[in-house]
């Protein structure tokens, strides 16, 4: 190490200066929080102090050494002996010199001591960017993300530099599930080594962000959630009506997009194998019966049970019990009761029979009807959305298994998203929605993943 000796004289010299300043300065009135204050100060000022001197003294930011090019192992040619860069860090600015070298034989340009410690070329440190993206992402707002990395850690970043360096993460994560999705597609994914799990269940839904380029349909545009959980079957064959549990989620990971169901597919299957897929006993595809989520379903996953979300189903019994009665009547009430309670049994052939019977009572839709039309919407249930999902609606052997019945994992990740990305005053470019979903992906998966990233991301990008 470069000159230890004065180094370390000099940060003596700024410890004893702080331990001055608060055993004999005016500090005798003041009450233990404002000494606290003081004390923190003093710690990312004598922090600071640690840092530079650390890199002062690095043997690989010494313009006498020889350095060879990561590239073509080449010499490297100093063409700056002491390059100075100030660098944020979350106990402020840091300024140190290296040297900065070129490769004459392949041009590559590269800085021996940042390389060598991960350093990012450009902004601010690997542990600052961690601590700026969590604030933006647990905040409700860039504003709010600013306004915790003040108060909770010191650190001065402006809003939109919170949101420049969110997003400029999220791109990455962007950009890493891109290469991983197509690796997966050329056969490249390799298999991960994990526990086989006892049930591995799929499940999706879709919230609304606000985005700043509105189309035909509007500014606001459906993002899409997935995820991927664990869990240990419950069986309760008996179960009354409301009274089921089934098999609680365990790990929970997730996907996020703002692209379409087409590719949300790709990521789903990507992220449904990187957790061991593959050698898990049971597969489940839990959701509700949109149309594209079922041929995602067949695309991706077609060795997987269907399981439509009660919630749902439940929901089509309601809107048939008021088209066929009327909203409201106590025989619309009644008749929803009935069914609802034959879904739950498994009857799902006389529901059928009678939706047809509600459905020929009324007669077919006519080009005048709405969609909300109570002849469209019986019709739509007893030619269609039943039929098409009969196969996904056996609720007694599910529950004789123990299976999760509902996509409430789904659509507490859109709610839980929703929280970050959705609201009356938010406005995104779909680029940004989609890097900050990213992140939350990131940062809600249980698995770990949120610090195995920043720890990838701190590692040396070349060792000298």
């Amino acid at each position: 190490m470069r000159d230890v000796e004065g180094r370390q004289v000099s940060f003596l010299a700024a410890s004893t200066r702080e331990f001055e300043a608060m055993e004999y300065s005016n500090t005798a009135n003041l009450n233990f929080a404002e000494l606290e204050r003081l004390a923190f100060q003093a710690a990312q000022r004598l922090g600071r102090a640690l840092l530079e001197s650390r890199l002062a003294g690095d043997p690989r930011g010494d313009p006498e050494q020889s350095y060879a090019c990561p590239r073509c192992q080449s010499p490297l040619r100093i063409q700056e002996r002491e390059q100075t860069r100030a660098l944020n860090t979350v106990l402020g600015e840091v300024s140190y010199a290296r040297p900065y070298t070129v490769c004459d034989r392949c041009q590559t340009s590269c800085v021996p001591l940042d390389q060598a410690l991960g350093i990012p070329p450009r902004g601010s440190s690997i542990l600052h960017r961690q601590k700026v993206c969590h604030a933006a992402v647990v905040g409700r707002s860039f504003d709010d993300g600013h306004e915790l990395l003040v108060v909770q850690a010191g650190i001065g970043v402006s809003p939109k530099h919170v949101r420049t360096i969110a997003e400029r993460e999220g791109r990455q994560l962007v950009e890493e599930r891109a290469e991983t999705v197509k690796a997966f597609q050329e056969g490249r994914l390799s298999s991960p080594r994990v526990e086989s799990a006892s049930l591995m269940v799929v499940t999706c839904d879709g919230g609304k962000v606000q985005t700043r380029q509105p189309t035909n349909e509007g500014r606001w545009k459906e993002d899409k959630i997935a995820a991927v959980y664990t869990a240990t079957p419950s069986p309760q064959p008996t179960a009354r009506l409301g009274e089921y549990e089934g098999a609680q989620a365990e790990t929970k990971t997730y996907a996020a997009t703002m692209e379409s169901w087409e590719a949300m597919g790709w990521m789903m299957r990507v992220e449904a194998e990187e957790r061991g897929y593959d050698p898990a006993r049971d597969k489940l595809f839990v959701a509700d019966g949109a149309v594209p989520i079922r041929e995602l379903k067949n695309l991706h996953f077609p060795e997987a049970t269907f399981i439509l979300d009660w919630s749902h189903a439940v929901g089509h019994v309601a809107d048939c019990a008021k088209a066929a009665f009327g909203e409201g009547t106590q025989r619309a009430r009644n008749w929803y009761e009935k069914y609802k309670q034959m879904l739950w049994d498994g009857e799902l052939q006389t529901i059928l029979v009678e939706l047809r019977r509600l459905s020929k009572r009324l007669g077919p839709p006519t080009t005048a009807d709405t969609d909300s039309s109570p002849r469209v919407i019986l019709h739509r249930n007893a030619t269609s959305y039943f039929p098409r999902n009969q196969d996904a609606m056996d609720y007694p052997s599910f529950r004789a298994k123990g299976w999760p019945i509902g996509s409430g994992v789904a659509e507490g990740a859109v709610k839980q998203f929703a929280l970050r990305i959705k609201g009356s005053e938010k406005f995104w470019n779909v680029s940004g929605a989609e890097e900050m979903l990213a992140l939350c992906a990131l940062y809600h998966s249980e698995d770990g993943r949120w610090d195995r990233y920043w720890q990838r991301r701190a590692q040396p990008s070349h060792r000298y």
